[in-house]
């Protein structure tokens, strides 16, 4: 009678460091892992992984990231061979014994109780299509676009599985992981975030950080500690949540307000609302009101704009501003957007085109000055206050303020190259630029500005007038109808 084999039995030297073992512990079912360069994030998520495959004998799993020799590279390594710490307490890798099988043309890892895990980058999203997965894990998750974690979260179907999914990244500024798991965080119930300091790895060699002491302090923010709020290519580095976004005040009947609207029909359109005063000697803005939404006709906006003087008051506004490309025609209708707005009593002033003079014109406004005193209670504090202030329940244009970039540079391009902001999530952003270039700059006495004593309205309307006539003109030469 043949014997029975002796079971197996693998120590595991693994110690998680207390970030570690928060990840390990979440419930959450999408985990997120954040925070400066070397935090041990890597380590965790590939140790979880391997404890998941184990749990759920049969599951399949998947390791992935941006392009395959990263995963090779980076990822795949650390999940073989182990984090490269303190061998008595890092994550050392999965225990050979435990491999049944590594077939690296298919990239698919086999373990000796029947769980299978691939190792797939998520540059081509056709190869996920057919995938049932009980779990995954995406490392450098800030370089994936949000699109491909949500391909991943449809994969999830595997009855075996936990059906779980893990990300590791290093803050971004506000992109859609920060939007998930730190600004809208209550909207996302599964979610769960760690997010550990350089610092916070006791595996690292004694000399690693003191080799960073005397980078610029901005570095060190985003790449040590993992700040959301500093990465690279920001447009308006002053911009600073804790003093320029303040809880709604009552507005005075004295201020002036004005209208900004960035109009779009598949892309949002954004309507803000400021409001002008002087005080202590100094200019402010207060933006005290939005809308945004997508998909909806100039009706539904005007609508929307008109029933939100009322519920401010019913102010009628200095002026509002607009897009100045909404002022081109429809060639069926021979209307435009700024046509469609003045039907429904909203006379409207097209914007200035100079995009690049409109963001300086905001980074004016958002510097703080150390003679500016705060707007309301008057205190003055080292490095000064800002004039230019975001009302909280303005949600979406304090999502994009900070996350506002440049347009990165492709290796190719000139070192002195024109910089342009990134096409993204700018709707707002330029709304704002629209009316403060409707004012003189912040230290400037301000003036009021009627919609018809305007240049540009006036010259506007010349020319719509001009064009009918010539159009009337032209009708009645060919029918002999006027």
């Amino acid at each position: 009678m043949q014997g029975h084999q002796a079971p197996l039995t693998i120590e595991i030297k693994y110690q998680p460091m207390p970030k570690q073992a928060t990840f390990h512990g979440m419930a959450a079912k999408y985990r997120f892992f954040a925070g400066g360069f070397g935090n041990g994030k890597t380590s965790a998520g590939c140790a979880e992984a391997f404890f998941l495959a184990m749990e759920y004998p049969g599951c399949t799993g998947l390791i992935a990231r941006k392009t395959l020799p990263e995963i090779k590279a980076t990822t795949l390594k650390t999940f073989l061979r182990g984090g490269g710490g303190a061998v008595e307490t890092d994550w050392a890798g999965v225990p050979e014994e435990l491999i049944r099988r590594h077939n690296r043309s298919d990239k698919i890892i086999e373990l000796v109780n029947g769980s299978t895990i691939h190792y797939w980058p998520l540059d081509d999203p056709d190869k996920l299509t057919n995938l049932n997965l009980g779990w995954f894990l995406i490392d450098q998750a800030e370089e994936v676009p949000e699109e491909m974690f949500m391909m991943l979260q449809g994969r999830l179907r595997e009855r075996i599985g936990p059906r779980k999914g893990m990300l590791l990244c290093n803050p971004n500024g506000h992109d859609w992981i920060w939007n998930r798991v730190v600004y809208l965080k209550d909207a996302y119930k599964d979610h769960g975030l760690v997010h550990a300091k350089t610092s916070d790895n006791w595996n690292l060699p004694a000399d690693y950080i003191a080799t960073f002491a005397n980078y610029p302090e901005s570095w060190k923010k985003r790449f040590f500690e993992g700040s959301w709020d500093v990465f690279e290519g920001q447009i308006w580095p002053e911009y600073d949540p804790d003093i320029h976004e303040i809880a709604p005040v009552a507005l005075e009947p004295w201020w002036q307000i004005a209208e900004g609207i960035d109009h779009g029909k598949r892309n949002p359109t954004s309507i803000l609302w400021c409001a002008f005063f002087s005080r202590f000697g100094q200019n402010y803005c207060f933006v005290v009101d939005e809308h945004y939404q997508a998909g909806k006709l100039v009706s539904f906006h005007a609508q929307k704009l008109l029933e939100n003087r009322t519920m401010l008051g019913g102010i009628r506004p200095m002026w509002t501003v607009i897009d100045a490309s909404s002022s081109q025609e429809d060639p069926n209708t021979g209307r435009s957007v700024m046509d469609e707005y003045f039907a429904w009593g909203i006379p409207v002033v097209p914007s200035d085109r100079h995009k690049m003079a409109r963001v300086i014109r905001v980074g004016e406004w958002l510097q703080p000055d150390p003679k500016v005193p705060h707007p309301i209670t008057g205190q003055l504090r080292e490095g000064g206050y800002p004039r230019l202030y975001i009302f909280n329940n303005c949600i979406e244009l304090r999502r994009h303020m900070p996350g506002y970039r440049w347009k990165p540079k492709r290796p190719s391009d000139q070192e002195d190259s024109k910089e342009e902001p990134l096409k993204k999530d700018d709707h707002d952003v330029d709304a704002l630029g629209y009316i403060l270039m409707m004012r003189p700059e912040p230290k400037s006495k301000p003036v009021i500005i009627a919609p018809d004593e305007d240049s540009r309205t006036h010259e506007y309307w010349q020319r719509r007038k001009r064009q009918r006539s010539h159009e009337s003109r032209t009708r009645q030469a060919r029918t002999g109808v006027d």
